[in-house]
């Protein structure tokens, strides 16, 4: 299909939508109503809080308190399907699912409502009818709540980002979004260290446990930071939502060594919210991997090569969050919250290289590494919120500060014995690095309703990064003492500084509303390179405005359809653009390139969101095209030694469909499952050894939750990776099941068990075939980052107020009437990207 067709089908969906926008009018005629007592009194209960939710975007939509003989009534109510809440302080949450409000059936009449009292006086959610979904979508992000996911207890945020729909993660932790790896990973909404440092080796520090939400964003708005060519990955950290004093601990063991604790603790007042949290990880990984290389240096000789490894990581990890909130008055909020990430990182490699030119044995290369890794973390954040008078007016802003520490020791040995005469050859080195990241946020967004439906965002932010890399190189010398190598040492410093100001309108014409924004960022990159020879810097400053725009249309209570355009930008990082020549591993020498310049990229994407009492659906057809594509590029210097490196191609495109689907139909089992197929150009540069390839490629994944009992939980996850292209070659398929199970021993004690990978089946793969370049060769590689894990672990919950408070009018209650969220904390104020 070309172009022509695709713009004549764009202008065709857009007239349609517009004509069906001007069709439909809102309903807004149902109606809510009931009356609250104690069970066991048979007293109303005033001023108790009742809220509505749409369960097709899970978005609040109504609230009050009950009056004064526990009356509540709520109006001007559109067709659709909504969940009903009800809390009170001392009593259980009363929660009825699924309400349907039509034309036939416009007037709900739940009648007399009784409100249990918690017993030892926990406040706790019972769910009268249904149970808490694990996704919520709406018209700009998926929110996946983790907190079911048993088969991640116990394990890390890498082990639980693998269960989120739309996101992948390699053997090795490296996280991708749609098949795309260069993806922008947050915390609590805000950049941090890990965003300069290695991701997949912060990620593998944070436990599991200490998540409440994951939030995918495919195409983010201009509100959001235009960094991250396929979206944002926002990780949400748990925060205390229960008034009084209460907690949770919970233990795990399993095999590979692991052994996991985690202890919360919080206490909330009417106008205070103090929590902290404390866990521990330790683990082993145990992996291998092969390499099989034949290279032509001659047109008609060949030279192979065979390689084989094993390792053992050993992770040790310490986690400390903490906070509080203070309520200036009941519309203005002031957070200073913390975070302290203590980690080691041991690896240890064995490996050997058989080397046979023209076919016979003549060489063989041991290798016998060591590294050992200590680093730390500490975020730091300061947020203020206000809500004005009028409905829907906030401002909120914040000050974050994150700095990062690693230090390393690598000691390497490798043997190199020749066969041909007998002789062999030890060599020696020992490598330090000694890197320092300093990061500060600086941000303020207002939002300003303009009218019933219209609002205009505007917001500024400004990033300042300075990540500083220390690398020092000591070889054996013959004598028998370490010296210092110069040809090998460096220092590399890489600073960036970006600021940026952003504006969204939005407006709302009956069933069909736009957005559009604008987001200006001024960027400026220094790097500079310092070893015995020279000092090399190099410099990147630009410009760039990045506009959005998306057009959502309600087509029916419960289907809507949403078209939206984006422009993002992927920088690349200090390994990325230091020259250095990196010649620790002998056989496969890496080296940055201080000339690559950021991605552009293009994102367009048509939405589509259905929801069933049973069954909610979202798909998505979408489209990225990026200028200026980073890949890493592998060459062979000679018949036994390869070199990669960092090069800007022409461009890359990705097109493709995606399907999330969850089905309920009892509180006895539900399943979710994730399909996303999609198609890959590489436009390629022969210049730089990279020629133009395509394919498709799709991954997808299931999960299943049963319940067979009142008191047991099993969970059930496979995935599969299939084949895709690469700029020089193809991946390989990868696939896995995982499986969990928990049992309730008591309302406030479980036990769990999981098993990730039970068929040890989960490796990653490649084919490289570069029969271009000038000295021409293919490889066959597989690599396992770790093998089978089972883990046991415990949980208590503990704590509550100590006596069934009344509440009183006015208190958890803003002026304008939206009542008081009891469940799941966000992490501190409503901060944008």
């Amino acid at each position: 299909m070309n172009f022509r067709v695709y713009t004549k089908l764009l202008f065709a969906l857009l007239f349609l939508t517009a004509v069906n926008a001007v069709a439909q009018s809102p309903a807004g005629n149902g109606t809510i109503s009931g009356k609250l007592i104690d069970a066991a009194t048979s007293k109303p209960l005033d001023f108790a809080s009742v809220s509505l939710v749409n369960k097709a975007d899970n978005k609040p939509v109504k609230g009050m308190q009950t009056d004064l003989d526990g009356n509540f009534k709520l109006t001007n109510i559109s067709n659709g399907y909504y969940l009903l809440r009800i809390s009170f302080v001392g009593y259980l949450t009363y929660m009825k699912d699924s309400i349907r409000i039509s034309d036939n059936k416009s007037t709900i009449q739940l009648g007399t409502v009784k409100m249990r009292a918690s017993k030892s006086s926990l406040l706790k959610e019972v769910v009268i009818s249904g149970q808490k979904s694990q996704i919520k979508l709406s018209t700009d992000k998926k929110v996946f709540s983790v907190d079911q996911s048993l088969v991640s207890q116990g394990g890390s945020a890498t082990d639980l980002l693998g269960n989120v729909p739309s996101i992948q993660v390699d053997v090795e932790g490296n996280v991708s979004l749609r098949g795309s790896s260069n993806v922008r990973v947050l915390v609590n909404g805000k950049p941090s260290a890990i965003s300069g440092g290695s991701v997949s080796d912060i990620l593998q520090s944070i436990p599991a446990s200490a998540i409440e939400n994951i939030e995918v964003i495919t195409n983010p708005s201009s509100k959001y930071d235009a960094e991250g060519q396929s979206g944002i990955i926002n990780i949400i950290l748990k925060k205390n939502a229960q008034v009084g004093f209460n907690g949770s601990a919970s233990a795990s063991v399993g095999n590979q060594n692991s052994l996991n604790g985690n202890l919360n603790l919080a206490y909330q007042t009417g106008k205070v919210n103090v929590f902290t949290n404390y866990s521990y990880r330790r683990a082993n990984r145990i992996g291998n991997g092969s390499n099989s290389r034949i290279t032509y240096p001659g047109t008609d000789s060949a030279s192979y090569q065979d390689q084989i490894s094993n390792q053992t990581f050993k992770f040790n990890s310490h986690n400390i969050r903490a906070g509080i909130d203070y309520n200036l008055d009941p519309k203005t909020v002031v957070s200073l919250s913390g975070n302290l990430n203590v980690r080691s990182r041991d690896r240890f490699q064995d490996g050997s290289t058989n080397i046979r030119p023209l076919g016979v044995l003549s060489q063989t290369v041991g290798q016998n590494n060591q590294s050992y890794n200590d680093g730390n973390n500490l975020d730091v954040n300061a947020d203020f919120s206000h809500k004005f008078k009028k409905q829907g007016e906030e401002l909120t802003a914040n000050v974050g500060y994150s700095s990062e520490k690693e230090n390393s020791t690598d000691n390497l040995k490798t043997t190199y014995s020749f066969l041909t005469d007998n002789r062999s050859r030890v060599f020696e080195q020992n490598n330090y690095t000694n890197g320092k990241q300093r990061n500060w946020n600086l941000q303020a967004d207002y939002t300003l309703p303009l009218s019933k439906t219209s609002k205009l965002e505007a917001g500024y932010r400004s990033t300042f990064n300075n990540n500083n890399n220390d690398y020092r190189v000591d070889t054996l010398a013959s004598s028998g003492v370490y010296t210092r190598n110069n040809m090998q040492s460096n220092i590399f410093n890489y600073q960036e500084q970006v600021h940026a100001l952003y504006t969204n309108y939005q407006r709302q014409f009956g069933d069909f509303g736009v957005q559009v924004g604008l987001r200006l960022e001024d960027a400026h990159i220094r790097t500079r390179l310092t070893d015995t020879a020279q000092v090399q810097r190099f410099k990147q400053d630009y410009l760039r405005v990045y506009p959005s725009v998306f057009l959502t249309d309600k087509l029916t209570e419960n289907q809507t359809l949403q078209l939206s355009y984006t422009r993002r930008v992927s920088r690349p990082r200090d390994r990325q653009l230091s020259p250095f020549l990196d010649r620790s591993d002998p056989l496969n020498f890496q080296q940055g390139n201080p000339s690559l310049l950021p991605e552009d990229t293009h994102s367009f994407e048509l939405s589509y969101i259905n929801y069933w009492k049973a069954l909610t659906l979202t798909s998505s057809v979408y489209y990225r095209l990026t200028n200026d594509n980073i890949q890493q590029v592998r060459l062979a210097l000679d018949s036994v030694t390869t070199l990669t490196q960092f090069q800007n191609i022409k461009n890359a495109s990705n097109a493709g469909y995606e399907l999330i689907a969850k089905l309920s139909p009892s509180q006895l089992w539900d399943i979710t499952a994730n399909v996303n197929v999609y198609y890959r150009n590489i436009n390629g540069d022969p210049s730089v050894g990279v020629q133009s390839t395509s394919g498709y490629a799709f991954n997808g994944n299931l999960t299943a939750n049963i319940k067979p009992v009142k008191k047991l939980g099993i969970q059930l996850r496979g995935d599969y990776q299939g084949k895709q292209v690469i700029a020089q070659g193809y991946s390989k398929p990868m696939y896995g099941l995982d499986g969990g199970l928990r049992y309730d021993i008591t309302k406030t004690l479980n036990a769990s068990m999981n098993v990730r990978d039970v068929f040890n089946t989960r490796k990653f793969g490649s084919i490289i075939n570069n029969t271009n370049q000038r000295i021409p060769y293919t490889s066959v590689s597989e690599r396992r980052f770790a093998t089978r894990a089972i883990l046991f672990t415990l949980s208590y919950r503990f704590g509550g107020s100590s006596e069934p408070k009344r509440q009183r009018k006015g208190s958890q209650q803003d002026q304008n009437g939206s009542p008081d969220d009891m469940g799941g904390g966000q992490g501190g104020p409503n901060v944008r990207m």
